[in-house]
């Protein structure tokens, strides 16, 4: 399981709980692909990237405002790594709409990967760098 460690704080509370909401629908992808006795997953694969695509457009918003009220540098670069989110998750929906009994477990290991490189990649290292950077410019 992932759980969120102090390592992943910001220290901007409404990014961290939103980054908490991340956390929670990655370990519900795992436990969905470990989960040996649920033959069928569609629903709550769908279930889990229906709440992905709820969490990047509240949470996309509201940390591209706090950027641009901050006029971040990176702006741009931060909202093209936002907008890879977006085509890839729109990528893993279209494979998900194509789902059968022998695709599913692949297709949730795409999201589980695909997610956990986010949620070490983006934000352990690029939020937090984004946020760091902004506080020390003032």
């Amino acid at each position: 399981m992932n759980t969120m460690g102090p390592e992943y704080n910001t220290g901007i509370a409404v990014l961290d709980e939103q980054h908490q909401q991340l956390f929670r629908l990655t370990n519900q992808a795992q436990t969905l692909l470990k989960d040996q006795n649920m033959l069928y997953k569609f629903d709550e694969l769908k279930e889990i990237l229906d709440g992905i695509r709820s969490y990047t457009l509240s949470h996309f918003v509201e940390e591209e405002t706090f950027m641009k009220n901050a006029a971040y540098d990176k702006l741009d670069e931060h909202l093209a790594l936002h907008q890879k989110f977006l085509d890839n998750l729109t990528r893993i929906d279209e494979e998900a709409s194509r789902v059968s009994l022998g695709t599913q477990d692949s297709i949730l290991r795409e999201l589980l990967d695909y997610l956990t490189e986010w949620l070490q990649r983006h934000i352990l290292m690029i939020d937090k760098e984004m946020v760091k950077e902004i506080e020390a410019a003032g």
